[in-house]
């Protein structure tokens, strides 16, 4: 009797350290995903909106960037952290004093779904964003899905990484 108490308790010790191993295991990184993406929709929106402030008219056209921008640019088209994800950038000029409406500027191509963490399952899918207001965050599928993305031109595109 006293031997089965014991493996009974035992026993108990594994499973509570194992249910408390388990999660350790399955956690998700922020590492990547949206919080990668996030990252770089900033730094390029960043490079955008500062080189509008330098301009003559205040405005900058991601197609029409100098060679130092385009530099910087090629830089943040990829992401070793998005696989195979895209940076969608806006064909209209980005104004340097927020003289026009906020519009998206950069958005990411891919959802990720790691951001924000969430303790039981996973988040729901978002885009990551930012915007003429110097503004960023998440989007969601169904409000990425109604942007005109024919007003977006790929980022790679454009400025082809040199590591490629």
């Amino acid at each position: 009797m006293r031997q089965k108490r014991l493996l009974w308790l035992c026993l108990a010790a594994f499973l509570v350290a194992v249910s408390l191993v388990v999660p350790v295991w399955n956690q998700t990184s922020n590492c990547g995903g949206n919080s990668a993406a996030l990252s770089q929709v900033v730094q390029i929106a960043l490079i955008a909106r500062l080189t509008a402030a330098d301009a003559p008219d205040h405005s900058f056209r991601f197609d029409a960037a100098g060679p130092d921008e385009r530099g910087q640019l090629a830089h943040y088209a990829s992401s070793h952290w998005l696989g195979s994800a895209r940076f969608l950038v806006s064909r209209s000029p980005v104004e340097a004093q927020g003289r026009l409406p906020r519009c998206p500027i950069v958005v990411c191509d891919r959802p990720y779904r790691n951001v924000p963490r969430q303790w039981i399952g996973s988040a729901p899918p978002t885009h990551a964003i930012a915007y003429s207001d110097g503004s960023y965050g998440l989007i969601s599928t169904a409000e990425f899905a109604a942007l005109d993305l024919s007003m977006f031109t790929a980022l790679d595109e454009l400025y082809p990484s040199k590591s490629k």
